[in-house]
């Protein structure tokens, strides 16, 4: 089965990425813009979907979002909910961040694996491709966005539903949330941290599928399972 990721890309070239200035990593802000040229990309399981990831680390005028260009939009358009449609995926990024680590921060695994442990236990023990927020090694604490395949498209109703409770940003489940997917800037003196930031997968040796009851309506049962 094939899915579909929605890509924006800004019309009039804007940086979709952040960015940090002289040594005190002083945050600057960026514009996301208002209009927007439309790819629907198909991806079809985890190892399509780090394809177009990895792609879109260098392409800073390009952004994700969750919604589904609705029938009969065409052109530069805006990123509305009137334009796009809240639509269930089978993929998903749950985006942490300011995650409490007083462990080893060179250790990039131990972290990834104690931030997976904070999800419900279908997302743990299984693949996921990840990368390091751009805040990451600027801020305290584990920062770091984690994309999953799901074993069927789920809503963004469902998907709050199943990571309540967790600590992890809500808004990423609305249609027209972007999703920065290129790297951080880093200049005048400010001086990227030591972090394979650049995307990557995180590969498990034991295939592990469960289900769980949410204690949603909605959400009877969900696995998010490793892709062999």
């Amino acid at each position: 089965m094939n899915e579909i990721i929605t890509i924006l890309t800004s019309r009039l070239g804007n940086q979709i990425a952040k960015a940090f200035v002289g040594p005190e990593y002083v945050p600057q802000h960026f514009s996301i813009g208002r209009s927007f040229n439309v790819h629907e990309e198909p991806v079809s399981d985890l190892c399509s979907l780090s394809r177009i990831l990895q792609k879109l680390e260098n392409e800073p005028t390009n952004t994700i979002i969750r919604g589904a260009l609705v029938d009969g939009k065409r052109g530069p358009i805006p990123r509305t909910k009137e334009t796009f449609a809240a639509t269930p995926r089978q993929w998903c990024m749950i985006d942490i961040d300011s995650l409490a680590w007083d462990g080893d921060s060179r250790d990039q695994q131990a972290m990834l694996s104690y931030a997976a442990q904070q999800l419900p236990v279908e997302f743990q023990n299984i693949d996921f491709w990840y990368q390091f927020s751009s805040s990451m090694g600027i801020k305290s604490g584990i920062r770091v966005h984690l994309w999953f395949w799901l074993d069927r498209p789920c809503s963004d109703v469902e998907m709050k539903a199943w990571l309540s409770g967790c600590p992890v940003d809500m808004r990423m489940f609305n249609p027209i949330q972007i999703h920065l997917a290129s790297s951080p800037n880093f200049m005048n003196g400010a001086v990227e941290p030591r972090i394979l930031r650049a995307p990557q997968s995180h590969s498990t040796t034991k295939r592990k599928d469960q289900t769980k009851d949410t204690r949603s309506a909605t959400l009877a049962s969900q696995t998010a399972h490793r892709i062999m």
